[in-house]
């Protein structure tokens, strides 16, 4: 017998496992490579439908302070026979330094939406409210294209009744506004004295100007303005049953996250302000 047959003779038994794991390797080593390349080729959309959704980070702050900012006109006027309208009016040049200087030293414009929803959902590191009363055609010629321009928001609060009327928005103009992320809020339906009302009239304010408007952008309008800043509890009480869910006054004073959303104050800015003052003001100096 030669040495060959010999050693097959001798090692038969280990000549025939090594023959079998060689088949069982040949059978699955491909069907394993072939599972990974089907891995590999999984589409953009099965990977996005197995990735964990996006994570609501809280506000830990106990509490927030939020500068309210209260504009009516942005024009050029200066008339000794109107005063309040003078004093009203803050000129394109100075609202541009203003809402400059605010996107240049970390502001961030939020919505009373924003608002409402801390601490659930978290702030900015200084957020800033700007307001815009009445619903002047100026606030929409002058303003809205500089915080379109610079990434900003603002809440425009419009006289329901009043559009349409010269040196008033239309409604095209406030829908476009809505449509361009501003913020839509109610100022009543004629602008009046809401402490003098009957409680018919009081809730036909409220809810016909909330209707309204509604109907012109779609989207719930859910923050309202005083008109002059006149307020009582049964004001208030009415704002809240029409189904407002945020209400400012004049009250000077920086708002926070933990006043009553029914009695926020703002900080007017007028037309005598230089950039100074107006940085003064929101700093509380």
């Amino acid at each position: 017998m030669t040495p060959t047959k010999k050693f097959f003779k001798k090692n038969r038994t280990l000549i025939l496992l090594v023959a079998i794991l060689v088949l069982l390797l040949a059978i699955f080593i491909p069907v394993e490579l072939k599972d990974k390349r089907v891995d590999n080729s999984k589409t953009d959309s099965d990977k996005k439908s197995n990735s964990l959704p996006p994570v609501i980070v809280s506000d830990t702050r106990n509490k927030v302070d939020v500068p309210i900012l209260m504009y009516h006109h942005i024009r050029i006027y200066n008339n000794s026979e109107d005063k309040i309208g003078t004093n009203l009016s803050v000129s394109p040049e100075n609202f541009k330094s203003q809402i400059d200087y605010l996107k240049s030293n970390g502001y961030t414009t939020i919505s009373f939406s924003d608002l409402l929803n801390y601490p659930s959902k978290k702030l900015p590191d200084k957020p800033v409210i700007i307001t815009f009363d009445d619903g002047y055609n100026d606030a929409y010629t002058n303003a809205f294209s500089l915080l379109k321009q610079n990434g900003q928001i603002g809440v425009f609060y419009v006289i329901s009744g009043f559009l349409g009327r010269p040196d008033f928005m239309t409604a095209s103009q406030v829908k476009e506004l809505s449509d361009n992320n501003m913020e839509i809020g109610s100022h009543t339906v004629d602008h009046p004295s809401l402490i003098t009302l009957s409680p018919t009239k009081l809730s036909s304010e409220l809810i016909e100007s909330k209707n309204s408007l509604e109907a012109i952008i779609s989207k719930p309008v859910t923050s309202f303005c005083y008109p002059s800043g006149k307020n009582n509890t049964t004001v208030d009480d009415a704002v809240k049953t029409a189904g407002y869910l945020s209400a400012t006054t004049t009250y000077s004073a920086i708002s926070n996250t933990s006043e009553d959303k029914y009695i926020l104050p703002r900080l007017r800015i007028n037309s005598a302000d230089s950039l100074k003052s107006f940085i003064d003001k929101i700093l509380n100096k």
